[in-house]
């Protein structure tokens, strides 16, 4: 069952353009800072990438490798591009 209210993140990150090493460092210190309890992480689709969407699925490996929660976002704020990620 999914939340139908909204879920508001206190902020949001763009990796659109990101290598996989810069998101990964983007990621890291995210993660490290402990400062937000949910973000908004914007990967993109792939759907300009000749490879599809590579940045968007290394995403979601770095999460599950550490057991951090997200979720696709609602369609309206991204869909399948971009996560809701909850940190605490």
């Amino acid at each position: 069952m999914t939340n139908k209210y909204a879920q508001i993140p206190e902020t949001i990150i763009d990796l659109h353009g990101y290598t996989m090493r810069e998101a990964e460092e983007v990621l890291h210190t995210l993660i490290h800072e402990r400062k937000y309890a949910h973000v908004r992480i914007i990967t993109g689709k792939g759907n300009r990438s000749a490879h599809g969407p590579v940045l968007a699925q290394f995403v979601r490996d770095y999460l599950n490798a550490r057991q951090i929660r997200y979720n696709n976002a609602k369609l309206h704020e991204g869909g399948e591009g971009a996560l809701e990620v909850f940190l605490k």
